[in-house]
């Protein structure tokens, strides 16, 4: 049901606005918080839904801000949203929008009945119980788990190069009261089913094994010794008659270098052959567990709303939220911890414990306790998908191969590609206890990713794509002292990492001779390395980069002293002016026949401290957009070169340059530039480490 102002929405005069404008139109929906919370009381969905995101994300009491009087405390807003001809899902939706003062905005989707694929009501919830260790709530991942034993194909092919288990290895079904280490070549088949649990350390002390434990553990461990989550996570797999259990913290000799290097470049295996990864991904510690008090009504579903305007078309509307899912995950505290992103991605079950419920992902589905057995389109499509499954439904593909009005053919290497990506861009905002686990922690990710692509790794980039993965931009990065990685690679960063978006019409303006990596093992090229660096021809340009501290930004210089284009420092540059070279990259065209809608990709480079000319680390990453080709024939783009300094003494050569960066002939250039900038003993040449 719905309160009276709710209610009021969908009545008389429809209030909205297009999507795209920033400045919505807004309408008073409750001028008190009391009221919020009677309607709340009363049973209104939405008002429910309001209220708890509220009390969830902020001090409720705080809100709105002095700005807002009391007269208005939140506001709503409609507005239209079409979606691309690609997607197979509603053409359009409406957004509801509430607002509570300046800084909180809460939005639910109203989803026409035509084009709505969700249930028009959840059962579970009547009796989901208020715990989500509830027998019905496990009842519920039980049913889960063996549908996707017997129905998903794809989640039963083992993602690691060989059906090999675990070093060690807990069994759990011998004694309710104790749990017993074995060593499993001696006491487990390859065929055995195991799970394993993702949990956050924090800085609690928990119960490891050790050297002089070890004896101990194969004893047996009496479950009261271990912390919660170990407790209850060992009550799921018997729930659903998983025999063995894996927990790093009991697996992994903690005081032994020698297992933990060897466990650690194992995790393809640990995770990629286990049954079930039991995931305490709303603890920040072992000691907080997996269950949590919830309440059960934020798991029905709204009844469909009959709209009656009385000056726009009416119709059938089912209110879904389809950022719940994203809510949920993205301020998780588990999905924070770097290693976390390899034990969910290649695990072929993950079992969520969140806050007010369970959700489940497995190569074929996403689902939740709200939808135990599908979320609606639109909520799948506001999704972001981490497991190797189907990546063509998702906004980026359909972006990224779109070919006249048609979805262009993506291969598996492709597809692996852009998940690896994606990868990227979500574990450069999770945390590491130690930074120099960058590439050990994403390691397995490696090994499976070039089992499908068998293609060369190299410091996390791939040698195929190695061009297009040099574009990258840190966001608030640091440089740590200690050697991670190749400084033109993303791990040599600390900070959220964002990959460009490449699209299929590009020219290069760089050739790759060679690239090496010395990694630390000579059985693991995935994890620590020891040094790295490419060679390349292409073109060199001398200029300055200028701190801007009151803007807190960068900018770059010509001689001429005229500002060319912001830029992007891979960390922070504490002097005012920097020397720098800067080296394009690559030019790509939105639209073949409309060169105007281009965008250009460099790198900032510095020499590189105590090595002769030509040797340089990356420091940074500039682009600029639509400022090279003015129109289909290219005019105006020596102006626009003679602005970037690259002509700076043979203005006349300007019409050659243009040429071949649009011809993708970048390298045929390094006479433009100066000598001094390259390798003596091979001109045109330079080396990046």
């Amino acid at each position: 049901m719905l309160c009276k102002a709710c209610q009021q929405i969908f009545c008389g005069h429809r209030v909205w606005t297009a999507d795209q404008i920033e400045h919505k139109k807004y309408a008073q929906h409750h001028p008190s918080l009391q009221l919020l919370i009677d309607a709340s009381d009363s049973g209104c969905w939405i008002c429910h839904k309001l209220l708890a995101s509220l009390s969830r994300d902020r001090n409720i009491e705080e809100i709105p801000s002095k700005e807002y009087s009391s007269q208005n405390y939140s506001k709503w807003s409609l507005s239209h949203r079409e979606y691309p001809a690609w997607y197979s899902g509603p053409k359009y939706s409406l957004t509801l929008s509430f607002s509570f003062g300046n800084e909180y905005h809460y939005e639910v989707s109203l989803v026409p009945h035509n084009d709505y694929d969700g249930p028009a009501r959840n059962y579970h919830a009547s009796i989901a119980g208020i715990s989500t260790m509830s027998d019905a709530a496990l009842a519920q991942a039980t049913m889960w788990y063996h549908e996707c034993l017997s129905k998903h194909p794809a989640c039963n092919t083992s993602l690691a190069s060989t059906r090999r288990m675990p070093t060690r290895l807990l069994r759990i079904n011998e004694d309710q009261s104790y749990a017993r280490l074995i060593i499993s070549k001696e006491e487990v088949t390859k065929d055995s089913h195991y799970s394993t649990l993702s949990h956050c350390w924090g800085n609690s002390d928990i119960l490891k094994l050790t050297t002089s434990s070890l004896d101990k553990f194969k004893a047996g461990i009496p479950l009261k010794l271990l912390p919660k989550t170990f407790i209850e996570a060992i009550y799921v797999a018997r729930k659903m008659s998983i025999p063995y259990l894996w927990i790093d913290s009991l697996c992994i000799v903690q005081d032994s270098v020698a297992d933990w290097q060897t466990e650690s470049a194992s995790m393809e295996y640990v995770y990629g052959n286990s049954s079930l990864n039991i995931m305490a991904t709303a603890s920040k510690n072992s000691h907080e567990g997996l269950s949590r008090v919830r309440d059960p009504k934020l798991l029905e579903t709204c009844p469909a709303v009959q709209s009656k305007w009385d000056n726009a078309e009416n119709n059938l509307f089912y209110l879904i939220n389809c950022g719940s899912w994203a809510d949920t995950m993205i301020d998780a505290p588990l999905l924070k911890r770097g290693w976390v992103l390899q034990e969910r991605v290649l695990s072929p079950r993950s079992l969520h414990f969140c806050n007010n419920e369970l959700l489940w992902e497995c190569r074929k589905m996403a689902v939740c306790e709200t939808y135990p057995n599908g979320q609606p389109e639109l909520c799948r499509f506001m999704q972001s998908k981490v497991k190797l499954g189907e990546l063509s439904g998702s906004e980026l593909y359909g972006v990224r191969y779109l070919v006249d009005g048609d979805i262009a053919n993506k291969t598996e290497k492709g597809i692996a590609y852009d998940r690896w990506e994606q990868w990227i861009s979500i574990y450069s905002q999770t945390h590491l206890t130690k930074a120099s686990d960058k590439l050990v922690a994403v390691s397995a990710l490696a090994k499976c990713t070039r089992a499908v692509l068998n293609d060369i790794y190299l410091a996390g980039l791939w040698r195929t794509e190695f061009v297009d993965q040099l574009i990258w931009h840190a966001k608030w990065g640091s440089r740590p002292r200690e050697y991670q990685a190749p400084s033109w690679s993303w791990a040599s960063v600390n900070g959220e990492i964002s990959l460009a978006l490449i699209l299929p019409h590009t020219k290069y303006h760089i050739e790759i001779d060679s690239v090496q990596v010395t990694p630390a093992s000579s059985v693991d090229d995935t994890g620590f390395i020891l040094e790295g660096h490419f060679q390349a021809r292409g073109l060199l340009i001398r200029d300055t980069l200028v701190k801007h501290p009151r803007y807190n930004d960068y900018s770059l210089v010509g001689n001429d002293n005229h500002t060319i284009m912001q830029v992007q420092p891979d960390a922070l540059v504490n002097e005012d002016e920097t020397s720098v070279v800067v080296l394009p990259i690559l030019t790509y065209s939105e639209n073949p026949r409309h060169y105007g809608l281009c965008r250009f990709h460099a790198l900032l480079l510095q020499k590189r401290t105590g090595s002769p000319n030509g040797f340089y680390t990356r420091i940074g990453h500039m682009e600029s957009e639509n400022s090279f080709i003015q129109n289909e024939k290219g005019l105006g783009f020596e102006k626009s070169v003679r602005k970037l300094g690259f002509l700076r003494k043979h203005v006349s050569s300007a019409s050659r340059l243009y040429k071949s960066l649009r011809n993708g002939k970048g390298t045929d250039l390094e006479s433009e530039s100066e000598e001094s900038l390259y390798l003596a003993d091979s001109p045109g040449s330079f080396v990046v480490y």
